[in-house]
């Protein structure tokens, strides 16, 4: 149930992250996260998930291919530590699925995302519509697998 939760719960996320952009909302749901996770401890140990997710989009926000109204935004920040929690809770499925079904998920979830949230004006994609997504399903068909192995390295560490 918690699984199924989580999900549906992170898609709610990220609809309040990139559609008002607002802080606030994202920071009761953490909040609400960590009262109710099961795993708080292992939680805390995703962080460098979210921050590499941070890095990532910072570099690609940096380079061009990202524009945000006012600077790099911290509704971004909240939102990857979000997908990061979701990785380990919601989306635990996809560990069970070979590497190259995962990089699958990634393309479509990772790629779509910004594009939606494009749509949405959420980022500007200077570079045009059908680079970015290209540019973006490239980065996303090995970031997510990378992701989820980290995650699994971090999940090994003791305590």
């Amino acid at each position: 149930m918690w699984q199924w939760a989580h999900l549906l719960g992170f898609n709610l996320y990220w609809l309040l992250a990139v559609k008002w952009q607002q802080p606030g909302p994202l920071l009761v749901m953490l909040l609400l996260h960590f009262l109710f996770s099961p795993s708080r401890k292992d939680d805390v140990r995703l962080l460098p998930l979210a921050l590499a997710g941070c890095l990532l989009d910072l570099l690609l926000w940096r380079i061009g291919l990202f524009q945000f109204p006012a600077g790099f935004p911290l509704w971004l920040v909240l939102l990857w530590l979000g997908f990061a929690l979701s990785l380990a809770h919601g989306m635990r499925w996809l560990l069970r699925l070979p590497r190259w079904q995962q990089a699958l998920f990634g393309i479509v979830g990772g790629a779509f995302s910004y594009v939606a949230g494009a749509a949405m004006g959420a980022v500007h994609l200077p570079w045009g519509i059908w680079i970015s997504a290209a540019v973006l399903t490239v980065i996303w068909m090995w970031w997510l697998p990378v992701l989820l192995w980290v995650m699994v390295k971090l999940e090994g560490e003791p305590a």
